[in-house]
């Protein structure tokens, strides 16, 4: 026992970090593997774990390397990572310090969730059209999933917390695994038959792989054709499942879930004391204000003395009589006005026409003489037209003695327009004759 030596667990890891940091020389060394079980801190730090088929690692990434990044890191992603490693020595396990990371494509879990997703959403599972409205009141409600499960107690506590007077009702199912879809449709078309307010599907936290039976296209359309108001509480904040998609609403937590189906008690009975307060409060303004109004109706004149309120609406009465008459009496002449006026336009308009019918029927007459006497004129003109044109005819000339003669139909005004040998054709007045030309002489 002298040669042996005792040393303490941290010692221990002390010496078996010191090996690694010093042996295990990772730079220029890329590791590939897919993102697990993602936590995004919000002081920026990332953790998580770097699986393959037949091994995982746990890694941290700070966040003054995480704040390098040029893309959004996502569970299910497939990464190529470089650091060093390390041994957390609270629990003694290796860690992967990562300083750089680059995207060596998608995990094949996140390729499908991603391809079910978009078909999905192209046949509009997701439309927030088709979701229904909070029921305004909730009083009765069935809660679907794991009859162990953390899940359910949350619910509970919650629902006892705030609202105690909820009637809830469980349909167990399978929450993880590949028979939890068919189980979880079971579970679902069984409670829609139920007439609840409202369904709850809630799970609690896991990995990526976990909740994958949440993204079960059957299971969907389930929920898709359901006829009451579904609310989803699947995982944590970061989680997000088509079945979170195509509920009703969706709620980051069980107990947020919860929460969204029920009233506060304490909450409801301040409001039920402050409305109690405000009705009392106004019912004594009522109270006051009829209070004086009926002091007021007490020492009214009217009532006092009855028949002074009578005498007075009856003279008001007969007022309105004298003055209704007299309207009627002015209306009366207005008519008289009128009907006169009537008559007098309607004389006038009489005499006018007869006028223009006297005229109308001289005007043929006149029409008449008015046309012999153009006529007349007419045939003057024409008969001193046709002298004037007798005339000066070219042919009335010719009777008289005279001749034209013509060289090719160019009438001869000169002895120069004529030369020996031409042509001469000669008009007189009862023929043509044409002959030659032997000579000329100017006089």
């Amino acid at each position: 026992m002298r040669n042996e030596m005792v040393v303490s667990i941290s010692s221990v890891i002390a010496r078996i970090k010191n090996v690694l940091t010093q042996t295990m020389d990772l730079d220029g060394i890329w590791i590939q593997g897919e993102i697990s079980n993602l936590t995004k801190h919000r002081s920026g730090h990332y953790y998580f774990s770097l699986k393959d088929k037949s091994g995982e690692m746990s890694c941290v990434m700070f966040s003054s390397y995480v704040s390098r990044l040029n893309f959004n890191v996502e569970e299910g992603m497939r990464v190529l990572v470089s650091g060093s490693i390390n041994v957390y020595e609270q629990r003694g396990s290796l860690q992967l310090v990562i300083r750089k990371m680059k995207q060596d494509g998608l995990g094949d879990l996140y390729l499908e969730f991603e391809k079910r997703k978009q078909d999905l959403l192209r046949a509009g599972y997701f439309d927030e059209s088709h979701k229904k409205a909070k029921p305004d009141y909730i009083e009765n409600i069935g809660v679907v999933t794991g009859a162990q499960a953390a899940a359910l107690q949350d619910v509970l506590s919650t629902i006892q917390r705030r609202w105690p007077m909820m009637k809830v009702t469980l349909y167990p199912s399978l929450v993880q695994g590949s028979f939890a879809p068919k189980s979880l449709i079971q579970s679902l078309k069984e409670a829609d038959t139920h007439n609840h307010d409202a369904l709850l599907i809630v799970r609690g936290g896991g990995s990526f792989e976990d909740l994958f039976c949440f993204n079960d296209i059957q299971l969907v359309k389930t929920i898709y054709s359901l006829n009451t108001y579904i609310v989803s509480g699947v995982g944590h904040e970061v989680d997000t499942t088509l079945c979170d998609l195509v509920c009703d609403h969706r709620s980051v937590t069980p107990t947020a879930a919860a929460q969204w189906v029920t009233l506060d008690q304490y909450e409801v009975m301040t409001q039920i004391l402050k409305d109690r307060e405000l009705l009392r409060q106004n019912m004594s303004m009522i109270l006051n204000h009829n209070k004086l109004k009926l002091d007021s109706y007490k020492n009214h004149p009217y009532l006092k003395d009855p028949k002074s309120f009578i005498i007075e609406k009856q003279l008001k009465l007969d007022g309105y009589n004298t003055q209704i008459e007299h309207v009627l009496e002015l209306e009366l002449q207005k008519k008289n006005v009128i009907k006169n006026y009537t008559q007098q336009m309607h004389l006038r308009m009489m005499n006018i026409v007869k006028v223009q019918e006297n005229k109308l029927s001289m005007v043929p007459e006149k029409l008449r003489s008015n046309m012999q006497v153009l006529l007349q004129n007419s045939r003057h003109s024409l008969q001193k037209n046709c002298a004037l044109l007798d005339a000066y005819s070219p042919l009335k000339v010719l009777s008289r003695g005279y001749s034209i003669s013509k060289i090719e139909d160019k009438v001869i005004k000169h002895v120069k327009d004529v030369a020996s040998d031409d042509i001469m054709v000669t008009r007189v007045n009862d023929g043509v004759i044409t002959s030659c030309v032997v000579s000329t002489k100017e006089e």
